[in-house]
């Protein structure tokens, strides 16, 4: 009986110390977030997410660069206010340049619907007068055919006009040099309008208002959006999957960061591993030419076969 006591004052006294440690260590010693994130962006990309979103709380790197004269591109690592690590890729083009275009590109150029990587599919149109300097992938597809979800249009041929269901939005280059993204009312009213087009899923800004939405799942992505005037399209490239590297955006975070860099109007793209953003690394036209900027999530980092993408084409 006395044996019992004294264990269970030992046990207490224990206790209270381990107690008192913790509340030292708790004042004293824990990393508070407060104290060691820094928010300091150096690109005008980071700066505009920064001043007119919440999205960050320390950007660990942050780079910007030009693809090709017309296209600048921005890489951003950050810790986002829920603690998680990002890495996100924003390619800019300045449809004004008349040296720049943005093209859609298909399985070996062809009007058939397949699957091909993206950087496979920009050897199709890669020649001296029409160099592709990079890309990202476009629609969601049938993974067994690669028929995709949504409308194709290339060089003001219309390849695929219908559309899985009323979610399917678009993003186009009209025969006037502008860029245009909507959804299937828009599509009726402009489509005898349209030089290039892939089709996309959810809306994510309208009319410069973000859109609500209903799911808040964290995913790979890509999504892209236009200025008011249709002269700036804004390609976003988000990798996920990978909790140390990055977790993905959800369809909010995707609008809050596309509207903060000037997008009216923009949608998502397929994402998961399917999300692709690739760049030409040298003039010349070597076999190895067009290489992955983002880590693709499929099989540790591989490239995705897919229907179609867009292209940054330059004379």
């Amino acid at each position: 009986m006395k044996m019992i006591k004294i264990q269970q004052t030992l046990s207490a006294t224990v206790l209270g110390l381990a107690l008192t440690i913790l509340s030292c260590s708790n004042k004293e010693e824990f990393i508070r977030v407060e104290d060691t994130y820094s928010l300091v962006p150096t690109s005008e990309v980071a700066k505009k997410i920064v001043q007119h979103t919440d999205l960050m709380v320390h950007i660990h790197q942050d780079s910007a660069y030009t693809v090709v004269d017309g296209v600048t591109a921005t890489e951003i690592s950050y810790i986002s206010k829920t603690g998680l690590a990002k890495k996100i890729f924003v390619i800019e083009t300045d449809l004004t340049n008349p040296k720049v275009r943005i093209e859609v590109s298909t399985p070996n150029n062809s009007a058939q619907f397949g699957m091909q990587p993206m950087t496979k599919q920009a050897t199709f149109e890669d020649f001296e007068g029409h160099k592709v300097w990079g890309g990202i992938n476009a629609d969601f597809y049938n993974m067994t055919n690669g028929t995709p979800q949504g409308i194709v249009y290339k060089e003001g041929v219309a390849i695929k006009t219908t559309v899985t269901d009323q979610i399917n939005t678009f993003f186009a280059i009209l025969k006037n040099g502008k860029a245009f993204v909507g959804d299937q009312a828009d599509y009726a009213n402009v489509k005898n309008q349209i030089q290039e087009a892939v089709g996309g899923r959810v809306t994510l800004v309208s009319d410069g208002i973000l859109q609500p939405q209903t799911s808040a799942v964290l995913e790979p992505r890509t999504a892209i959006g236009v200025s008011q005037d249709g002269s700036k399209v804004y390609m976003l490239v988000v990798d996920g999957r990978r909790f140390h590297y990055s977790n993905g955006m959800s369809y909010e975070e995707l609008g809050q960061c596309l509207k903060a860099l000037g997008a009216y109007d923009a949608i998502n793209l397929d994402g998961g591993g399917s999300s692709t953003y690739f760049q030409r690394n040298t003039p010349d036209f070597n076999t190895d030419r067009f290489q992955l900027r983002n880590w693709p999530s499929d099989n540790g980092g591989a490239e995705r076969a897919v229907a179609n993408g867009l292209l940054l084409i330059a004379k």
